[in-house]
Order: structure tokens, then sequence, then C-alpha cells
């Protein structure tokens, strides 16, 4: 019923007290990034956003060389963006060493604005479980396995949210529903017509968040920190992996 799983995409997140003048730090950046991890990012993109808007939009934007990542630096965090080759959606090790790794450099980041607190972090995961089955019977898997009751035969779409506290410290969310990737042309008229006998791919979407928020929260003097990284990546994608096999039920 089900192919093997794919890992699409993965963002470590990092929050931290506003620092409003942050795009002002953009070649301080670059040549930190260039010094810890040289050769892999150029020069940023800087967003001329002004200073007092929205704190959560980016105002720097590091691109990799293979084009397959990005640090963004808004004024309230910094985040690594990791779209996967095909080559490595089927071989996510090299994807949790390339996290590791590349964290170390955003942590240091963090020295260049004098001990900035940081709040809270966290580790986002995307997979897709591509299936052969027809949307009604992998709805059906979905409503099985989370005990969903609605006995309707109608349900095109279906999302199911559950989000737990793991050791007392870390917020782990987990989103499944189901999706669909259409085989798109041309359409001369501008607006997408998706017909479902267009659908070139179907599957079941997990989409994970686990972080440290939930302690931040609950203890006033809690701070993320580096120290944090290798738990909340390891256990992000022990949890993803965990909701994998529910799905697949014992494919291999």
């Amino acid at each position: 019923m089900f192919e093997s799983p794919r890992y699409i995409q993965n963002s470590f997140s990092v929050t931290m007290e506003r620092q409003s003048e942050i795009r002002r730090r953009a070649n301080d950046f670059e040549d930190l990034l260039k010094a810890k991890i040289e050769g892999h990012y150029g020069q940023p993109q800087v967003v001329p956003v002004p200073d007092e808007l929205d704190p959560e939009v980016p105002r720097l934007i590091f691109g990799s060389r293979h084009g397959f990542s990005q640090i963004l630096i808004s004024q309230i965090s910094i985040t690594l963006s990791v779209n996967y080759s095909p080559e490595w959606q089927h071989d996510i090790l090299k994807g949790q060493e390339y996290l590791l790794d590349r964290t170390k450099a955003i942590f240091s980041l963090f020295e260049l604005m004098n001990d900035v607190p940081l709040f809270f972090s966290g580790l986002t995961t995307r997979v897709r479980i591509a299936s052969t089955e027809a949307d009604s019977a992998i709805i059906a898997r979905v409503k099985q396995l989370y005990g969903i009751g609605s006995q309707s035969s109608n349900i095109h779409d279906l999302m199911f949210k559950l989000t737990n506290v793991y050791k007392d410290r870390f917020f782990n969310n987990m989103t499944v529903q189901n999706y669909r990737v259409w085989k798109l042309v041309a359409q001369p008229q501008g607006v997408l017509r998706l017909p479902l006998k267009e659908v070139g791919e179907r599957g079941v979407e997990i989409i994970n968040d686990f972080n440290d928020r939930y302690a931040f929260n609950e203890n006033v003097d809690y701070y993320s920190s580096p120290d944090n990284v290798k738990e909340i990546i390891a256990s992000g994608f022990a949890e993803t992996k965990k909701i994998i096999l529910e799905i697949m039920g014992g494919q291999k």
C-alpha cells in the first residue's frame, strides 16, 4: 500500500529576545559563516523591511552553494531550513549529520550578539509516504489509526494533530494528513483546475515539530542552549519514525 518514506524537509530554529537592528550585522554574520563553514554560504540577501515592523519576517537570508539549504535570520529567530535532494530523502542519517554540523554555526552567530537570551529551540520534520491506493483507502487508514469516528464516505481531506509533552520539557507536535501532487500543465485562464484524474502522487504526510518551548513556558529561569541540540534532533527524528511505522503498519 505504501512506498518508502521520503524525508522532504527539516528546519531547526532558535527563538531569541528581539534584536531590532539585526540586519545591520549582515557583514559580521557573513564573515563568521565563512570562517565556520568555508565555501558554503556567500553574501546574504538583505530584505528591505523597516526595523519597527513584524519581527518574525526574515531580514537576512543566506543561501547555500548547492541550493538545498538556507539560514534565515529575523529579529527574533535564526532558522536553518533544509530541502533534501532525492538521494538524501531516503537516507536521513545524512540529513541528521548535516543538521548537527550546521547548528554549531547557528549557535556561534549568537555569540556576536553579546549572548542574547535564547528562549527555545525546535526541529520541524516533514515526511511524505506515497501510496498506490485511492484517496478513500488512505483516509480510512488515518481514521483507523487515530480512532476518528466520522462515518462520512465523502471525506476529501483529513488532518489529525496531536500534541504531547515529552519528559516534562518538550512539546511533541505531530500532524498527520493526506496529500496529493498534481501533474500540472500550463493553463491559460490563470486559474488552476485540479481534477483528481490528474493527480500524479498521493499519500500520507507527517509534520513533526519537536521543541523545548514547554520548559520555557513553565520555568521562568529556563533558557535554551547548544546543549539541547542533540536531544532535540535525536528525539524529533525518533518520534517521527514512530508515526511512520504506525502508518505503514509493519510494511518494509
